[in-house]
């Protein structure tokens, strides 16, 4: 994406500035949506928030689940599709020569616009945003570029009006407290309706999908709280023990190894291993 029309309205903060990529963190404010003209080929990892992608009328809802693949030059509009929230994203941009390196089929990706993405890729963002220096901000860059290609779960760029509403209803619903039949009554339709749309769509279960963005608001509060209990509950899990065990099943390591790493990377100590839990 390009950067906002108004750079004192939305947030954009630089993260790497290297020869082979750059790194940016977009935080746009719900009434303010950005519009433009694609500066260069891209990848937006969306970590907060909802927004419907266009260009050429072709709309794209992004979220997430969704790594958003960016063309060059092309003129787009965003547009905020849960009321009263906006959206927060990393976006890299790399050079010709590095994208070959990395993408088998650099077009044809950028052709395909949205792809799967990963709690890994999410992770892999979140750290970037706190890397303490550039070196180690472009080596997760790449990182994040290898991975964006790595999950091969099939998703529509077009969603059924059904399953674009029960998005929304999630987002609108952080502490996921919401039921398979509160929001097919919500939506008028029934589960079973529901759960097949669902599914055919976005490549997983809807219950999947509440997963990874309980999950991904967690990669994004963690290294700033000091109660992960406290923080549990708020994501709608049991107890401690209950989301550690789902974040180590997921994630690869317990909440609290992620947070001592991402601390780490942003006060540019000796690095945690990021593979190994504890």
């Amino acid at each position: 994406m390009d950067r906002p029309s108004s750079a004192s309205q939305n947030v954009q903060r630089p993260l790497v500035d290297g020869d082979l990529l750059t790194a940016d963190e977009l935080v746009a404010r719900p009434e303010l949506p950005p519009r433009g003209v694609t500066a260069g080929r891209a990848l937006a990892i969306t970590f907060a928030g909802a927004f419907e992608f266009e260009v050429s009328r072709r709309a794209t809802w992004i979220d997430p689940s969704r790594l958003l693949f960016i063309e060059a030059g092309q003129p787009y509009v965003d547009r905020h599709v849960v009321p009263g929230v906006g959206h927060s994203s990393v976006i890299l941009r790399a050079g010709e020569g590095t994208l070959e390196e990395l993408w088998m089929d650099v077009r044809s990706q950028l052709a395909a616009r949205v792809g799967a993405c990963s709690l890994h890729v999410q992770m892999l963002a979140q750290l970037l945003r706190r890397a303490a220096d550039d070196l180690a901000g472009q080596e997760l860059a790449i990182a994040i570029l290898e991975e964006s290609v790595a999950d091969r779960r099939p998703i529509t760029t077009v969603n059924q009006r059904c399953v674009r509403q029960a998005k929304a209803l999630l987002h609108d619903c952080p502490e996921g407290r919401l039921s398979l039949s509160q929001i097919a009554a919500e939506l008028g339709i029934t589960p079973i309706h529901l759960t097949q749309s669902f599914k055919r769509s976005e490549g997983m279960p809807l219950y999947r999908y509440q997963t990874l963005l309980r999950l991904g608001r967690a990669l994004d509060l963690l290294p700033d709280r000091e109660d992960i209990t406290d923080l549990a509950l708020e994501l709608g899990y049991s107890s401690h023990s209950h989301f550690t065990s789902v974040f180590k099943s997921e994630i690869g390591m317990t909440p609290s190894h992620y947070r001592a790493v991402a601390r780490c990377r942003a006060m540019g100590h000796p690095q945690l291993p990021i593979s190994l839990a504890s």
